[in-house]
């Protein structure tokens, strides 16, 4: 029996590079995350949370998680595949790449 390769492919929701382009004037930090799935490939575009959301995540964090994730997903989505929030695995595969936007900074303290 002759096996098939399964093609890969990329879910990206249909967002054309001018799109992207229109987006990042419009937000300033926009952050492409790409989640590969087995051949598949799910891109997701996502602006800086603002305090507002920062806010919002703290509160819900110390009770659920999962629930600050969605929170900081839906205040931050900008298009990409609608797979990425509707496949838990996927999910929560995004969540660790948010948790760096949310943390990326990085600063120092000088004693003068």
């Amino acid at each position: 029996m002759k096996e098939v390769k399964k093609e890969a492919k990329t879910f990206d929701g249909g967002i054309t590079p001018g799109q992207v382009e229109a987006i990042k004037s419009k937000h300033r930090k926009v952050y492409r995350v790409d989640i590969v799935d087995g051949e598949d490939t799910h891109v997701g575009y996502f602006k800086r949370p603002d305090f507002a959301t920062i806010k919002a995540i703290t509160k819900i964090s110390k009770t659920d998680e999962v629930e600050a994730g969605k929170v900081l997903f839906d205040n931050c989505w900008l298009g990409g595949s609608s797979e990425l929030r509707e496949d838990a695995v996927l999910f929560m595969a995004v969540q660790v790449q948010l948790g760096k936007l949310v943390n990326g900074c990085m600063g120092s303290l000088k004693n003068l």
